[in-house]
Order: structure tokens, then sequence, then C-alpha cells
């Protein structure tokens, strides 16, 4: 019964956008972190024309399987065994209701995935350059499905799915000058693996259609979001050096008892005041200094060491790896010190396990985005044209 219902909310979601909402594709690059040389395409769902830049070569149907591979600066293609030429590029374009195919890397082997919607596969410095153009709401659900939503509820779900959106639209532009497409799939843009399977997130997404978050302004915002705040967010211009007026420190109580919430880690005094010394000239000799650093405290969010704007506490954070820079110092046995820690990430803008938390106390995903993002208003991207 559970397998019935989640195959009909999938068939829901795709029948509703491919009747309903207006088309408004991206073109994602894919298996960009990979040099591909070969791999195979297999129709799942749908049909598809597969064409040159000039003509159409061939009608793909499902079950069809179709092999791409390099030689020089082109790509042999052969469908069902049999070789169809070479070409500088392809596409393969959906024509049927409901497209589908899956992608099977050969050279290097890998894992196969499944995309909705069309294709463009070009030769880039010896290697399969691969565009997905998809569906802007089919590429959104696969988004926050790959980058592993932290609790199957929906409006968490529907949280992710706006500030996914509103990325997404908001960095059309990112690879147009350099690639000639608008997002990858990987961390630089947003994780990207392929179609979404996960009901809730479908569903999300479809109730959610559109949704941008923009500032008083009616200008998308840079929806940051990290792990957890340990209690209080940052401001962005304290860790990025860009000031807005949305990206601001605010107290929260939800995530506090969190997975994220606190953390320790032990140095040595020696080793802290060596690397102090060094690489900010730090007077080891000035006792009062040394005591300051001893018993630095942070019951709220500082940006500096012990009020030194020359010891920025997000490079200790980075030199040091540590999980967040909201941290105090506590003596321990002997040389060592303690760094009691609070949180997980950056600190800015939405914290993960405070909006968890939150949906788990009946929030809903308004309230939550207006908790994280000061003076936000959440529109349709639609209404800003």
């Amino acid at each position: 019964m559970a397998a019935f219902k989640n195959k009909l909310l999938l068939f829901l979601f795709f029948l509703s956008f491919s009747l309903f909402v207006k088309a408004i594709n991206v073109d994602v690059r894919i298996y960009s972190g990979i040099n591909l040389t070969s791999l195979n395409i297999q129709i799942l769902s749908g049909k598809y024309i597969l064409s040159d830049s000039l003509n159409k070569i061939s009608d793909l149907y499902k079950t069809h399987n179709i092999e791409f591979s390099v030689e020089g600066k082109k790509i042999r293609v052969k469908k069902l065994g049999y070789d169809l030429g070479l070409f500088p590029s392809v596409r393969l374009n959906g024509e049927g209701f409901l497209n589908t195919i899956q992608i099977k890397p050969v050279k290097p082997e890998k894992n196969e995935r499944v995309y909705d919607d069309g294709l463009i596969i070009s030769v880039e410095n010896g290697y399969l350059k691969i565009i997905n153009q998809v569906n802007l709401e089919y590429y959104v659900a696969g988004v926050v499905e790959s980058e592993g939503g932290m609790m199957n509820n929906l409006e968490f779900f529907k949280v992710q799915a706006i500030i996914c959106r509103t990325y997404a639209v908001n960095n059309f532009q990112k690879h147009f000058k350099d690639g000639g497409f608008n997002l990858c799939d990987q961390t630089h843009c947003q994780v990207y693996r392929g179609r979404c399977k996960n009901s809730t997130i479908l569903l999300a997404t479809s109730q959610t259609s559109g949704d941008v978050i923009v500032d008083a302004n009616k200008k998308l915002i840079s929806a940051a979001f990290h792990s957890n705040c340990g209690g209080q967010t940052m401001n962005s211009e304290d860790v990025w050096s860009i000031s807005t007026t949305y990206l601001k420190s605010v107290r929260d109580s939800f995530c506090v008892k969190k997975s994220q919430a606190k953390w320790q880690k032990k140095i040595t005094k020696k080793d802290l005041f060596n690397y102090l010394a060094t690489k900010y000239k730090f007077p080891i000799e000035d006792s009062a200094k040394v005591s300051a650093i001893l018993n630095f405290k942070q019951d709220s969010r500082k940006v500096y060491l012990s009020n030194d704007p020359s010891i920025h506490l997000k490079l200790i954070r980075n030199d040091y790896k540590l999980k967040s820079t909201f941290f105090s110092i506590e003596p321990g046995k002997g040389d060592t010190l303690v760094l009691k820690g609070r949180g997980f990430g950056h600190g800015v803008g939405l914290c993960q396990e405070g909006a968890m938390r939150m949906v788990e106390l009946g929030y809903g995903f308004k309230d939550i985005i207006r908790k994280y993002y000061t003076g936000v208003s959440i529109l349709n991207f639609e209404e800003m044209k």
C-alpha cells in the first residue's frame, strides 16, 4: 500500500508540472567532477528525439539503449549496437509525457543515475560534457533529496525547497560565461544527483512551486544556512565582510539540545601561543593579554579572540579545524586547554537543527524562514518579473 501511494504521489507531482506549471528550465552540468569518456543511456519513459545541431538522428523509445564515447573532438553514437555516426555534439529532447533517462558512466565506471527531461552532450578537453536541461521544479526536488534531507517532514522540506529554489534563480548565470550553462551539480552550486524519488520532497516542492525568498526591496536573498548555530546566529558581515539587511544575528533556543549543539577540543597552551605568536605576532610576554586569552569567554557571539581585531575567530576555526567560532577557553589538566564550543558551521542564516526543532513543535515553513532571515518575504518569482 505504501509503495502504491508513493508511486501515485510521484505520478501526480510530475503530472502537475507537465500540465499546469509553466516550463522554466535550468541547464545543469552533471557529472561535472568526473572525467567521462564513455557512457550508456537507457530511455526509461516517454519519447526522445536524438539530434545534432542541424538534423534529427533518431527517435528513442522506452528500453532503447544508446552508447556515447569520445573519439578525438567528436562523439561516437551507437543505438542498440548500431553505429549512428560521429557528431560534435548531440541533444536528447523529450517529446513524450514524463520523459526520464538513466545514465550509466562506463569509463570510468560509476553508479547509474536517473534524470528528467533533456540532455546536451558534447566534448570538452577530451571528455564528455553533459548538460541536463530540466524543469526548475524537478531540479529543486532533486537537490533537496541529493543534499540529504535531515528529517522526513513536509514543512522542513518546504523550507529546503524554497532555499534551493532561491539559490537557483539567484544564480542562473553562475556558469554561463565560462561554460554556457546555468549551474553545476557539485557543492560549488548545489549538489544534484538526478531525479527525486522521495514523495514527501516532491509534495513539498509542488506546494511551494515558484516560491523564493526576497528582502524588503523585493530582491532575491542569499539564503545561507548551516547545521547548528549553538544558540545564536551570526551577522553576515562578521563572517564574509558583506553586510545584508536579512542575515542578522538572532537568538535561537530551538537548536541548543540538538546533536551538533555542543563540542569540545583539547589543545596545549604551548601550541596555542606559538600559533598566535607566529601568525599574529601576539606578545606572549604580555601577561595581561595572555590572561585575557586564557579566560576568553563567549556568552554571546564574538568576532575576534579577546577583542583583538587582528585575530579573527573564523581564521582560528579554519586553522584548528573547529566546528564553529562559538567557543570559550577553559583550563584543563597541566598544559592543556579545553575549547568548549557550540554549534556547527559558519552560523549565518538558517540553523538547520533549529528549523528541525521548530517543525517538531508545529511551526510552519513561513515562520521558520522569517525566524532566521530578518525582514524577508516569500514571493512567487513570476511576480518579480
